[in-house]
């Protein structure tokens, strides 16, 4: 049927919301990390775990700066590029550069003590996550279904009249307060600017009319533009205490604070259409936005041995805690439609929306062996693995936050139960002493996906984390291969490095989620896009010892 283009001219902007979504996709966004530090760490591929005697090395195992012997301290600067394809990036730009690392060690000799040779101290801020990346495709085709055989194509809000309807399936009166509160914001600014009509059982709009819906009537489009936009980064402040016991076993301790500023924007837009496949509706436009901040603590422990005293060998083992973050969100969503209000003006409205919540992160579990032969080649292997069976997220049950009175999204623990898997992260790396005074360096990371392929944005869950969702559309990374390579130079106590880090990942992203023959179907009918996401990155490092 002909969808009535009329929009309430009386409808006022949203006021400041209760909360805004937290969901299985920000859980890995905050639970994961890069291979950022120094340059020496990172040209290894991170593999330094067991070597040692390296400040970002105390971020995978405490116990590694153990092995120093003399004060230590270094500043780390570098460029990061990603592919650009000329479209607009919403404030993403193409090449950044970033302060990466900087940090100290204090060695302290204690002579002729028996048993602990050296007490260290250090401290190394970096930063263990940046979210810079793109996604942008235009001219995206969607799928057609007959209907009376005329070929309908599928609009995102086709998934918005599922959401018009409560978890039982029974319709919601989307122009009655109470019955607003239990869908997401989004559906309210699409049922607003009239995306979705409420219809009687004779196809009429309901409109102001007192009478029974009887369905809601979506849009229809013949292709959708997406672009999606990601920056800030988790930035980790790390605080260390080793020893040295007898130059064969090294202990150490971290206590990690965290800080997150993850900024991101989202603009989506459809070619509507009215009847069979001309555009003759007009555009539809979605624009959302979000800052997510917040700090959270957590704490390592290392242990590093070398079992034969004739030997360099050694092998290391670290532990580390979940991470227990307080974060706030802040979302804005606005939709735009073609449709006319009372007064001949296409329909916009908006939403701002606020929340505060907590998130436990995965227990990690580190293993590293390590070796040198001679004075020329230096070689480490590592293997960790990310538990998410300990990850959590919490909403605070009264409006006082220091309260402490906090509940488990259990409807959420079912998503990330079903489809978060555990990570399993794979570094090797080698360093080869060219002459007295340079090195070479290569490395290498394998890190699996911690998506199951069946995961998905479910908006039909009964949670608070679903109620006051402002996104439809969802991004499932694959598996990540990171090369690198990296030069150093030492000369007297100072020294200068150079790396630079190559890494690639596979992306399924899907712009909103419909299954025409059961809305709580894991199916999307909606083809998968595939993206690449690829990172350029370079570091420069300059230290001195003493």
């Amino acid at each position: 049927m002909k969808k009535i283009f009329i929009c309430a001219a009386a409808l006022a902007t949203f006021g400041l919301g209760t909360a805004s979504a937290q969901d299985i996709y920000k859980v890995e966004q905050v639970s994961t990390s890069d291979l950022d530090g120094d340059a020496r760490f990172v040209g290894m591929g991170g593999a330094m775990g067991a070597l040692g005697a390296n400040i970002s090395a105390m971020s995978t195992n405490p116990a590694s700066t153990g092995l120093y012997r003399r004060n230590d301290m270094s500043l780390t600067a570098g460029l990061l590029a990603e592919p650009y394809n000329g479209t607009m990036q919403l404030g993403a730009g193409k090449t950044k550069g970033s302060f990466d690392q900087v940090g100290f060690v204090y060695s302290v000799d204690l002579e002729n003590a028996s048993g602990v040779k050296f007490v260290n101290m250090g401290f190394n801020y970096h930063k263990s996550k940046n979210f810079k990346n793109y996604i942008g495709m235009n001219n995206v085709a969607l799928p057609k279904f007959m209907d009376n055989g005329v070929p309908q194509g599928m609009s995102q809000s086709w998934q918005f009249c599922d959401l018009a309807a409560n978890l039982e399936g029974n319709l919601l009166d989307l122009g009655y307060d109470p019955d607003r509160e239990l869908t997401t914001p989004t559906t309210l600014l699409a049922y607003d600017t009239y995306l979705i009509d409420a219809v009687d059982e004779n196809g009429e709009s309901v409109g102001e009319r007192d009478v029974r819906i009887d369905r809601y009537v979506p849009s229809y489009a013949n292709r959708y533009n997406y672009h999606r936009a990601q920056w800030g980064g988790i930035h980790d402040y790390d605080f260390n205490l080793s020893l040295n016991i007898n130059e064969r076993v090294y202990l150490g301790a971290v206590l990690g604070v965290h800080n997150v500023d993850m900024h991101s924007a989202l603009l989506y837009d459809e070619e509507l259409f009215q009847n069979g496949n001309v555009n003759d509706t007009g555009g539809y436009t979605m624009f959302t936005e979000e800052t997510l901040t917040g700090s959270g603590v957590d704490g390592k422990f290392g242990l590093i041995v070398r079992p034969i005293e004739e030997s360099p060998f050694r092998v290391g083992l670290s532990v580390t805690t979940p991470t227990a973050y307080d974060l706030e969100s802040r979302a804005y969503a606005q939709l735009s439609t073609p449709y006319l209000d009372a007064n001949g003006n296409t329909c916009s409205q908006n939403v701002e929306l606020t929340n505060t919540y907590r998130i436990r992160t995965p227990w990690k579990l580190d293993v590293s062996a390590a070796t040198t032969i001679g004075t020329r080649l230096a070689l480490d292997a590592e293997y960790q693995m990310m538990n998410y069976s300990s990850v959590s997220v919490r909403y605070a049950n009264t409006e006082s936050w220091q309260a402490g009175n906090f509940s488990t999204d259990v409807y959420l623990q079912d998503e990330i139960n079903n489809y978060l898997k555990n990570i399993h992260t794979l570094r090797v790396g080698a360093e080869a002493r060219l002459s007295n005074n340079f090195s070479a360096r290569l490395g290498y990371n394998y890190v699996t996906s911690s998506f199951d392929k069946d995961a998905y944005l479910n908006l039909l869950v009964d949670g608070s984390s679903y109620y006051y969702a402002t996104n439809t559309d969802y991004v499932n990374l694959g598996a990540t291969n990171r090369f690198t390579a990296g030069l150093g130079y030492h000369c007297g106590s100072f020294y200068f490095d150079v790396a630079y880090l190559h890494s690639r990942q596979n992306a399924d992203v899907y712009a909103f989620h419909y299954n025409l023959e059961d809305r709580n179907g894991v199916k999307n009918d909606l083809p998968v896009q595939k993206f690449n996401l690829i990172r350029n990155q370079a570091m420069f490092t300059v230290g001195f010892k003493f």
